[in-house]
C-alpha cells in the first residue's frame, strides 16, 4: 500500500507541475514563495516550489541530467524521494516552451541504514514537463536548445573549423561544453583567458571572437572567413554566457 500511494504520486506529476506552471497555485501556495538556484559551479539547478498540496524541494543535475529530490506534503507527514532521469528533450527557441520527459522512481524515507532497495518503486514515465518549471523565469538561452544550434550551423562545419578533427577547440554536439567551460583559450596568438568564462561574456573569449572585440593578439573574428553571425544569434550567446553557461 505504502508504494502504490508513491507511484501514484509519480502518476500524478506531470499533472500537478502543469497546473502549476499556468499559475493555478492553492492558497497555501501563494503564502510561500518559490524559487530556483544555478549553483556557482553552473552544473544544478535547486528547485523549491509548491505545487498543489506538495512543497517540491528537487535538484536538477545538468552533469548526468537527472532530477532527484523531496516532495513534502504542506499539511504534514512523510516526504516522498524522487529519482528521474531525463530520456528526452524538446528543445523550442523560448526555453521555457521546452518539454521534458522523464523516467521517475519514488520511494518513502529510510527509517535506519541499511535502506532497502525494494522501497523504490518500478519507474514511471512522466511528461512533458515544461522548461518554466526546471529553468529560472525569463530564461533566454541554454546551450542545447539556442547555443548549440548555432555552432552546428555556423562554426562546427568542417575538420579545419571546430568540428571533429579540428585542431584548435571541438564545437560539435556533445562535446562543446566540456571543451570550452572554463577552459584556457591558449592557441597560436597566446593566452586569451577562458573560452567561456560563466556569468561573464565580455570575459570569454569565444564570445568575443564572435561579436569582433577580441582585440590584440585575438586573430580574426569567428566564423572564419564567413560573414558575421547575426545579432539575435550574437545575442544568444551572451545570453547564455551570462545566465551561467550551463550544460543545459
Amino acid at each position: 500500500m505504502y508504494a502504490s500511494r508513491h507511484r501514484i504520486r509519480i502518476a500524478a506529476l506531470a499533472a500537478l507541475i502543469a497546473a502549476f506552471a499556468v499559475g493555478r497555485a492553492d492558497t497555501a501556495s501563494a503564502q510561500r514563495e518559490s524559487g530556483i538556484q544555478l549553483s556557482p559551479q553552473s552544473n544544478r539547478y535547486f528547485i523549491s516550489k509548491d505545487v498543489g498540496n506538495e512543497r517540491w524541494a528537487i535538484t536538477y543535475n545538468l552533469d548526468d541530467k537527472t532530477v532527484t529530490g523531496n516532495v513534502f506534503p504542506i499539511s504534514g507527514g512523510a516526504p516522498t524521494f524522487l529519482t528521474c532521469d531525463i530520456t528526452r528533450v524538446e528543445q523550442a527557441p523560448n526555453p521555457a516552451d521546452a518539454q521534458y520527459f522523464l523516467s521517475c522512481r519514488a520511494s518513502g524515507p529510510c527509517a535506519a541504514a541499511p535502506c532497502d532497495p525494494n522501497q523504490w518503486g518500478a519507474a514511471s514515465e512522466t511528461g512533458p514537463i515544461p522548461g518554466s518549471f526546471l529553468l529560472p523565469a525569463e530564461t533566454k538561452a541554454t546551450l542545447a536548445g539556442n547555443v548549440q544550434p548555432i555552432y552546428n550551423q555556423s562554426c562546427a562545419t568542417s575538420a579545419i573549423c571546430h568540428a571533429n578533427g579540428a585542431n584548435y577547440v571541438v564545437l560539435a554536439n556533445g562535446v562543446s561544453w566540456a571543451n570550452t567551460f572554463l577552459v584556457e583559450a591558449d592557441g597560436p596568438n597566446g593566452p586569451q583567458g577562458f573560452f567561456v568564462d560563466p556569468f561573464l561574456p565580455e570575459s570569454s573569449f569565444l564570445f568575443r571572437k564572435v561579436n569582433g572585440t577580441q582585440g590584440p593578439g585575438g586573430g580574426q573574428r569567428m566564423p572564419y572567413n564567413g560573414d558575421p553571425l547575426p545579432a539575435d544569434e550574437i545575442e544568444l550567446i551572451r545570453s547564455w554566457i551570462a545566465e551561467g553557461a550551463a550544460n543545459n
